[in-house]
């Protein structure tokens, strides 16, 4: 749909006011591409802001916390920022006004007719091993949980279906285009509501392909901390101990090749001397890459040389390959089917709005901390039970919020070519953790700067700071939350995702921050900026525990009163940890997987055999 005369000229002069210098790529165009692909709804949304800006045009700053403000900013920026050239375009672009040329994209040909294309277009169905919609096991989600989970089953000989909402994406489909990986791999942009005035709304990142957040998340192999395990007790009556994680941990971290990553670039050296001055240290960090990883920074948009052992290229790819297991994707699950307190299978949904239903005997949610609530929210023959677990789905969750503070250095620092996060500060674990250095791709870096009363930064305040982008060095910092989040559903059945901080959570947000501005200083920025709060370390709205007044599943995994029905991702972890979840979620999964055989030996005989009875 075109943009009327009056709309394209609003938006034009509005992208030139928030994004200065955009008018040379004509974001106008850009709007009209993506607007191509929008349903009616998002198409209303752009129209509806149009015409609020139109008001405001004289006085933006009126209007920076409105909904139309952010979502046009946010057209402007990945028009420039995300390098857009429309046809016949002569000038420097985007990238080139930053001086962000990574190798990889000095050669890459953008194909911008992705921006045009609607979900429901995106192809569908059973890419590998097509069968009939039934199985042994069906595990729903393919990230560091499911991913697992699905390979090992299927390594033993039983027939398991795995089923993914993305697509299919190996490394040789990976390319340095942000906005083009944001769409292959990337869950739609998520945030949490703020439940008063002083909570900071939480940008939700995850993947959405074969692998999952695994695809897309900087590999960071951290083993949770004794303290973190010790909360699991206290929460939901757990009798997992770290002792009886330790040889999960150390199977997984074989299998992924975890090292320890000391090859530090300049940046890290550089900011090291200011952690050193305020009396705290940065350490090397273990992480699941191999040593392909050439420090090119372009984890987030899907690790191009394979390097990154995500669960796709470690787990999934060998079975894949030996034909052991039957892979589904562009389906995403609805709900699960039970007779009675026996699961039967799920039902899902295609990207055309048709759906349809696979049985089986054994269940295995693993959509995510975010995905599987909504799947147990949507199942009414669960809900029906109505006991204390049921009631509990989605009450717990978790956030690990993080911030990215930026110091500026009077020479290049080039964060935007290192492997992300080579070391950390544990020097304040049961408060918050220092990764680094980083940069975010530049239409996320610019997307996601904030001024100091928390509000999106733009005009020449943004373009200050992104056109400085090489001389910005980052620190990740997170802070430990207590579970204080919500998923739920509206009455249109729509997931809302609720956040209020505790006194404690904002006290540790302020500390990280003070923190990490003073360790920026020490290392000699002449100044340091920040973002909002993100998030893609979700745990805990589906906990386990031995109480099933606490817990939604048992210390295995196991629904509560649920025959058949299991959850292996990290929305089992009864208490956010103080590190990155993704090791600590793939011990828990491959624990779930040894147990599976065991707990369901009637049902796992090995391809197929006993489905037709169970369902």
């Amino acid at each position: 749909m075109m943009l009327g005369g009056q709309e394209s000229a609003t938006l034009a002069r509005f992208c030139e006011l928030v994004v200065p210098g955009s008018a040379v790529i004509d974001p106008v165009s850009y709007v009209e591409r993506v607007l191509a692909g929008l349903s009616p709804v998002e198409e209303d949304r752009i129209h509806a802001a149009l015409g609020l800006v139109a008001r405001y045009l004289d006085a933006p700053e009126k209007i920076v916390d409105t909904e139309g403000f952010q979502l046009l900013r946010m057209l402007a920026v990945e028009a420039f920022y995300g390098d857009y050239a429309p046809p016949g375009h002569q000038g420097p672009t985007g990238h080139e006004v930053i001086g962000y040329a990574p190798p990889q994209t000095r050669w890459l040909k953008k194909d911008w007719t992705f921006l045009g294309q609607p979900a429901a277009a995106r192809p569908e169905g059973v890419l590998q091993g097509v069968g009939p919609e039934s199985a042994e096991v069906v595990v729903v989600g393919s990230g560091a949980g499911g991913g697992l989970i699905a390979a090992e089953l299927a390594e033993r000989g039983h027939d398991v279906l795995l089923v993914e909402a993305g697509g299919y994406h190996p490394a040789e489909d990976r390319v340095r285009f942000e906005l083009a990986a944001r769409r292959q791999l990337w869950w739609p942009h998520r945030t949490t509501v703020p439940r008063t005035d002083d909570d900071e709304t939480v940008a939700l990142l995850a993947g959405r392909c074969v692998g999952g957040t695994t695809v897309i998340n900087t590999k960071v192999a951290m083993r949770a901390a004794d303290f973190d395990v010790e909360r699991f007790a206290t929460e939901t009556g757990s009798t997992l101990t770290m002792h009886e994680l330790l040889p999960w941990y150390g199977y997984v971290e074989a299998r992924l090749g975890v090292r320890v990553r000391t090859d530090w670039t300049p940046s890290v050296h550089r900011v090291n001397t200011g952690f050193a001055a305020v009396g705290a240290f940065l350490e090397p960090v273990r992480s699941y890459t191999d040593y392909n990883c050439t420090r090119c920074g372009a984890c987030t948009t899907g690790c191009p040389t394979g390097a990154g052992r995500d669960t796709l290229n470690t787990f999934l790819a060998p079975a894949l390959a030996r034909d052991r297991l039957r892979l589904s994707t562009h389906r995403t699950v609805t709900e699960v089917l039970l007779k009675g307190t026996r699961v039967t299978g799920v039902r899902y949904q295609n990207p055309d709005g048709t759906t349809g239903t696979v049985r089986a005997p054994v269940v295995v949610l693993a959509a995510g901390s975010l995905g599987t609530p909504q799947i147990l929210l949507r199942s009414n023959d669960y809900l029906a039970l109505d006991t204390p677990s049921t009631r509990l789905v989605g009450m717990t969750l978790g956030l690990h919020p993080a911030r990215l503070v930026y110091g500026l250095f009077e020479e290049p620092v080039d964060c935007h070519l290192v492997y992300p996060i080579t070391a950390h500060c544990l020097t304040h674990q049961r408060d918050f953790v220092v990764e680094g250095t980083t940069i975010q791709e530049p239409v996320s870096f610019a997307a996601g700067m904030v001024d100091e009363r928390g509000r999106p930064l733009w005009g020449t305040d943004l373009a200050a700071v992104t056109h400085a982008y090489r001389h910005w060095a980052g620190l990740l910092v997170m802070a430990n939350d207590e579970n204080t989040g919500t998923v739920e559903l509206n009455p249109a059945g729509q997931a809302v995702i609720t956040k209020g901080f505790s006194a404690l959570e904002r006290r540790r947000l302020d500390d990280a921050l003070a923190f990490t501005t003073e360790v920026l200083k020490a290392a000699g920025a002449q100044g340091v900026v920040w973002s909002g709060l993100s998030t893609s370390h979700v745990q805990g709205t589906v906990r386990m525990g031995a109480d099933p007044a606490r817990s939604v599943v048992d210390d295995r995994g196991r629904a509560h009163g649920v025959d058949g029905l299991y959850v292996g991702d990290g929305s089992v972890v009864p208490a956010s940890l103080s590190v990155n979840p993704s090791l600590t979620i793939m011990a828990l999964a491959d624990r779930l997987a040894q147990h599976l055989n065991a707990d369901e030996a009637g049902y796992l005989s090995g391809r197929g055999s006993a489905v037709a009875e169970a369902v």
